[in-house]
């Protein structure tokens, strides 16, 4: 009797902790504010010293000419904690002609697709690319698309 009722704490405190942490993963998912911890802070205190802001640049795309927009991923790192480590300056620096990256792009009703992007051209931290899968929501965005982004643009990096 006493191992069956340990048994059941046990499982109920592992359920507990797996709820716990799906609230936490719809939180940060919604956008719901939340406590962050020291080391927590001390990440996102890293990247607003290090963000520079995006140029105008009339070749980015806008929701109103393109229909989509790319997310800033240095801007919001500035304010939420991904659950994967977005790439470093250093990464980002090192970018080249052939290497894949991934973009976030966004439409009018806030749907975000993520998307791979091989780089074609690069001018200091402004890249040229092509679209390398096609879009799943976004109708205006297929294979083989030109699109021209910002080192701050970058979601992910598959070199």
């Amino acid at each position: 009797m006493a191992i069956q009722a340990l048994s059941l704490i046990i499982v109920g405190l592992i359920v507990i902790y797996f709820l716990r942490k799906e609230q936490v993963k719809h939180n940060d998912y919604f956008g719901k504010k939340r406590k962050y911890n020291k080391k927590e802070l001390s990440i996102l205190d890293h990247y607003k010293r290090n963000y520079h802001p995006i140029p105008n640049d009339k070749r980015f795309p806008n929701i109103r000419r393109d229909k989509f927009t790319l997310d800033d991923i240095a801007l919001t790192a500035t304010e939420m904690i991904y659950n994967n480590q977005i790439p470093a300056n250093e990464e980002k620096e090192n970018v080249k002609s052939g290497d894949l990256v991934k973009l976030l792009f966004t439409n009018k009703d806030g749907f975000v697709e993520r998307m791979w992007v091989e780089v074609l051209e690069r001018e200091n931290h402004i890249f040229k690319g092509i679209l390398r899968n096609a879009a799943v929501e976004l109708e205006v965005l297929h294979e083989s698309k030109m699109i021209y982004f910002h080192s701050n643009h970058i979601y992910d990096i598959d070199n």
